[in-house]
């Protein structure tokens, strides 16, 4: 008796996990439902330009995309691109389906350390992040990027356990994708080297070991070579490769790229904005008091735990950490902190963790009730940012929207809008310029009309050293979010007075 009715709870027990799990599931679909129904049509900067343009024409040299090229994103781009016209949205729609994907490798290291259902929980605590849903509907290449990097780490994984050579030649082909849909991901190439290294004991000779190390590293370059190749190929030689290289080193590290070399910015400053402002505030948050909230409870009693066992954390996990901390500090030195998304793959990979944490066997009770109650905060959330930014007009659009009505002849003078201005065909005068001496030159000449500028303009005039005072009269304002996209989420447009 005792035994039949130990075998209907465990029966009742089964029936509800399969539920859970297949519900869970549901909300994975329904995720991506949302994501493909409110995927942006919108080209808010120069870089979505640049990549809705590559759609149609691939080329470096007309920024079709810009440098280094991202051959992988824009080839899934245009994959779906046969199926929808307009190429912004087709880029969009690529990533949801990437993000999609991604849930599978997400789900199958999560195994590793938890039981089915907890580790769809952890799947699902990724997924709904409402900043990578944001990422997901847009026309950029780091939700894929995401979506790749999870395919990557699987891979690592997957090849430590198999502890042969040939499985390693798995993750040394991911890597390559990786690197062809964002090459700033680069520091991740750091897991090959601790997985080439965890292989020394097989080895019963330093010398032995150093060469396999050398064709490791030789296939990594030559899998490398396969992304590579094929752009120096559409450019038409290898020269032509070269200084598109160069210039793109040369402008990310000491010009526009916003890396540390190029800035002033205290380094203590740009690690407050990276950490508190990027990952936590926007990547973990989604720019939500609610989910900042959640998110802090569960770190918090992630702390406790940690604390309480007093244990050493697992392989797994600390080889994690140390990819995070290596793309942390690429993160702070070389890329642009007033663009949370390049720390996309640092918040993603917190939530990661810190959900596996928590809900490991002995503790999954808790966690599992926290965690599901922060997944349908972020799924809120998620959802309410997706049709934000789908029904949203970006600031530089009610920009050129307000100069189409505009009654008298006029010129405007900007900065990076031009380029939205370019793909929009604004039926207007509009200059790029980034020198007061060019806008002096271009103001003494022509016939006479309305001058405008935009801030941005002003504002690079006034970093060189020029005074404007009683030159500028302020005309309107437009703004958006600037979680959807930080730099030009507000223009004021300006009419140039002649003292």
């Amino acid at each position: 008796m005792e035994k039949s009715k130990f075998a209907i709870l465990n029966s009742r027990q089964s029936l509800i996990r399969m539920a859970s799990f297949a519900f869970g599931v549901l909300l994975l679909g329904l995720l991506t439902v949302f994501r493909l129904v409110y995927s942006s049509t919108y080209a808010r900067s120069w870089d979505h330009v640049d990549f809705a343009l590559a759609l149609d024409r691939y080329d470096l040299m007309a920024m079709q995309p810009h440098f280094p090229g991202y051959p992988y994103f824009i080839f899934g781009g245009t994959l779906v691109h046969e199926w929808i016209g307009d190429p912004v949205q087709a880029l969009a729609v690529f990533n949801a389906i990437m993000l999609l994907l991604a849930a599978l490798p997400i789900y199958w290291i999560a195994r590793r350390r938890l039981a089915p259902l907890e580790s769809l929980t952890t799947c699902l605590a990724v997924e709904s992040l409402g900043y990578l849903s944001v990422m997901g509907t847009e026309a950029m290449s780091e939700a894929t990027a995401v979506s790749v990097l999870f395919w990557y780490l699987w891979s690592l994984v997957w090849a430590y356990e198999k502890k042969g050579t040939p499985s390693q030649l798995l993750p040394i082909i991911l890597f390559s994708v990786l690197l062809g849909v964002r090459l700033s991901y680069l520091p991740f190439g750091l897991g090959l080297l601790l997985l080439f290294f965890a292989t020394r004991k097989r080895f019963q000779t330093t010398g032995r070991f150093l060469g396999y190390l050398a064709g490791q590293c030789l296939l990594v370059f030559l899998f490398q070579l396969v992304w590579i190749s094929a752009l120096i190929v559409s450019e038409g030689s290898m020269v032509t490769f070269i200084s598109l290289s160069l210039q793109f080193v040369n402008g990310h590290f000491n010009e526009w790229g916003g890396a540390v070399t190029a800035e002033s910015t205290p380094i203590i400053s740009r690690a407050a904005t990276l950490l508190f402002t990027n990952i936590l505030w926007v990547g973990i948050s989604g720019g939500s008091w609610i989910g900042a909230s959640g998110m802090g409870v569960l770190f918090f009693y992630a702390s406790w735990l940690l604390i309480k066992r007093r244990s050493g954390l697992s392989k797994l996990a600390i080889f994690a950490m140390v990819l995070w901390l290596s793309y942390f500090f690429w993160a702070l030195f070389a890329q642009n902190i007033d663009k949370p998304r390049h720390a996309l793959p640092l918040a993603v990979m917190a939530v990661f963790l810190l959900s596996i944490f928590v809900l490991k066997r002995e503790t999954r009770k808790f966690g599992r009730l926290l965690l599901l109650t922060i997944i349908a905060i972020q799924f809120l959330i998620s959802y309410d940012l997706m049709q934000e930014k789908a029904e949203e007009v970006p600031a530089v659009y009610q920009l050129a929207e307000y100069l189409t009505d505009y009654p008298d002849p006029f010129i405007i003078y900007t900065w990076e809008e031009a380029r939205v201005f370019d793909y929009l065909g604004v039926p207007y005068l509009y200059r790029q310029v980034e020198t007061f001496e060019v806008f002096a030159s271009m103001n003494s000449i022509g016939p006479k009309r309305n001058l405008f500028l935009t801030d941005h303009v002003v504002e690079g005039f006034r970093n060189q050293g020029v005074t404007l005072s009683g030159n500028l009269e302020k005309v309107k304002s437009f703004k958006s979010n600037p979680l959807f996209e930080p730099v030009y989420d507000e223009i004021v447009l300006y009419e140039w007075v002649n003292n």
